[in-house]
């Protein structure tokens, strides 16, 4: 966010919190905290507003420590400019912010602690994924403390093992993710010299063949049905049509789906180039009509005028923002393939599925490898031979004849 955009999008808060049933006193009270930020960052000559600078703000003007408020009052003064910055990133707020047991560490362990914690600010990730890995260090270290280490430096491989089984009343996924930010915290600690050992050597990363996945496929006609469930006499409907038929006609990826923007859309030749974000590589698809009709549907009756001018998909809300997040492709797939009454039991129901389906079904189609290889963006033929493993038609003209031994 610029410091230019804070009044207009305090103003576009202020209202969804007017339709939100807030008082006036505390509208008011929240204007008055990010009015008086704006006038801080003026003074200072900021330009770009980001959490740091948030977190300076309170700091030095309410004594509250961003990260860690210690007092109920603090959280009131900090909640403001927390829900400034959700707002602009999506047009939404957390309703509440709780403080979770991340600061509730222990004293032999808070050394080491405020050292993450430094480290885990400097980072560009959202403040909840901060939050996130805060809390997982501060559960680990309590941990070690209750099992009598007092320094993290001479934890071992064992304790961490031993930490993460401990974790029983965790769901499967909750556990996978505790261990995907404890490597990366043991990675830190080891390079910072902490640690004897790194996160990959204790919890190293086994990967799969790719070969041996068996990916989500759905067929012309569930696409076809999911597309018809979409409401698109709404400027909302036409939003989702447009994303879910760049998936599944163009097979783009929901990042690249989020990051199109209007000067990659050639007109005169019918074209899209995109230089890929997952790959960083230039590919060009033809504008087919299934996708090149509703493009121009959701511009000319549905589009906002926005911030981020050059971006096509726009949120349908003020302060009318780029979509910045591809959870909102994955709730538009996800909520239109239920609406059409598609079984998805056992399947993926995301973006990344009509990518698989629009690969299946060219291949199917006896579309060759390479062809579908230079849609898809791959670099390699190898990458896409992924999608032989549900293309069961096909499977049966690679395996090899069993000779007649008899």
């Amino acid at each position: 966010m610029k410091v230019e955009e804070i009044n207009a999008t305090m103003l576009g808060l202020a209202e969804k919190m007017r339709r939100d049933g807030y008082s006036e006193n505390t509208i008011n009270t929240t204007k008055w905290v990010i009015g008086h930020f704006e006038e801080h960052c003026t003074a200072a000559g900021v330009n770009d507003v980001t959490v740091p600078v948030v977190a300076e703000f309170v700091k030095t003007h309410y004594g509250i420590d961003y990260y860690s408020p210690a007092l109920p009052m603090q959280t009131v003064m900090r909640r403001p400019l927390m829900i400034l910055l959700e707002f602009y990133e999506s047009g939404n707020f957390c309703k509440s912010h709780q403080r979770g047991s991340m600061t509730d560490v222990p004293l032999a362990h808070e050394a080491f602690y405020l050292r993450y914690r430094e480290f885990v600010n400097s980072l560009a990730n959202s403040q909840k994924s901060k939050e996130r890995k805060l809390w997982v260090m501060s559960n680990y270290i309590s941990y070690l403390s209750d099992r009598s280490v007092s320094d993290a430096g001479a934890s071992s491989q064992r304790d961490v093992h031993e930490y993460l089984t401990s974790l029983t009343d965790f769901a499967t996924s909750t556990r996978r993710c505790v261990a995907t930010i404890l490597r990366e915290a043991l990675n830190w600690a080891n390079a910072e010299g902490i640690t004897e050992f790194s996160g990959r050597q204790a919890l190293p990363v086994l990967r799969k063949e790719p070969r041996t996945r068996i990916l989500s496929y759905y067929t012309e006609d569930e696409v076809r049905r999911t597309l018809a469930a979409v409401d698109t006499e709404t400027k909302r409907g036409k939003l989702a049509y447009l994303a879910i038929s760049l998936m599944a006609h163009l097979g783009l990826r929901a990042g690249d789906v989020i990051n199109l923007k209007l000067g990659d859309i050639d007109w005169q030749n019918d074209a899209i180039n995109i230089v890929q974000q997952k790959t960083g590589t230039p590919l060009t698809l033809p504008l087919v009509d299934e996708v090149k009709f509703p493009l121009i549907d959701y511009l000319k009756n549905a589009r906002h005028g926005s911030r981020n001018e050059e971006y096509v998909l726009v949120t349908c809300y003020a302060p009318y923002t780029r979509l910045h997040h591809t959870s909102s492709l994955y709730g538009f797939v996800s909520r239109y393939m239920s609406k059409a009454g598609i079984d998805v039991k056992d399947r993926h129901h995301g973006p990344h599925a009509l990518r698989h389906s629009l690969a299946t079904g060219l291949m199917q189609k006896n579309v060759p490898l390479s062809a579908i290889s230079n849609i898809l963006g791959h670099s390699n033929t190898r990458t896409t031979e992924v999608y032989l493993a549900v293309d069961t038609s096909h499977l049966a003209e690679l395996s090899l004849e069993v000779p007649d031994v008899l």
